[in-house]
Order: C-alpha cells, then sequence, then structure tokens
C-alpha cells in the first residue's frame, strides 16, 4: 500500500500568511508563530485516520470527500483523494459561508 501524503494547496498557504500577518501586526511575533505552529500540527492529525474528521457540510458529496477541522474560529477543510490529502483552505468562521463553495475549484 502507498503511503498517503499531505499536500498544502497555494490558496490555504496564502490564507495562512495572511492570518499569520494579521496576527503579527494586531497582536505579538510570538503568537503569530505559534499560530502558524497550530496550524501545522492541526494538518499533521489529519493522518492517519482523515475519515475520523466530520463531513465539511457545506461541501457535501457521495464520497463524503470533502472533511473538516474544527479548530477554534477556523474550518480547515481537505480533501480526501486516493494519493494525497489535500488542504484546500483555512476558513475563519466569521465568513459568510457561501464563500466555502469556491473551494472547490482549488
Amino acid at each position: 500500500m502507498e503511503k498517503v501524503r499531505i499536500e498544502i494547496s497555494e490558496f490555504a498557504e496564502a490564507e495562512l500568511k495572511a492570518e499569520y500577518l494579521f496576527y503579527y501586526e494586531h497582536y505579538s511575533s510570538r503568537y503569530a508563530e505559534r499560530f502558524r505552529t497550530d496550524f501545522y500540527k492541526q494538518v499533521a492529525a489529519i493522518l492517519p485516520h482523515p475519515e475520523k474528521f466530520p463531513e465539511c457540510r457545506f461541501l457535501s458529496t457521495k464520497g463524503k470527500i470533502y472533511r473538516n477541522i474544527i479548530w477554534g474560529n477556523y474550518l480547515i477543510i481537505f480533501r480526501i483523494r486516493a494519493q494525497a490529502i489535500q488542504v484546500l483552505t483555512l476558513f475563519h468562521t466569521k465568513q459568510h459561508p457561501s464563500k466555502i463553495k469556491q473551494t472547490r475549484s482549488r
């Protein structure tokens, strides 16, 4: 059996960078760094059982390939594929949920 890997999309990396810079500018560099470190810890926790996370109710499919991690005020949305877990976005829950649907095309 081939090992599944985690891929973080460019969009998710851009969202992470934007949140990092916000926390860096408005709080502290220490808080921003902890935020980024915690994000990567959450992503690493996806394996070895990505199915343990709930289906993303905003992106429901028959195969339940879209899942999310509820992390404080954020959703980390990922897609389960045969060869890889694709982290699609880091979504702040104060945004309108309709923005999540754009995640499918990423």
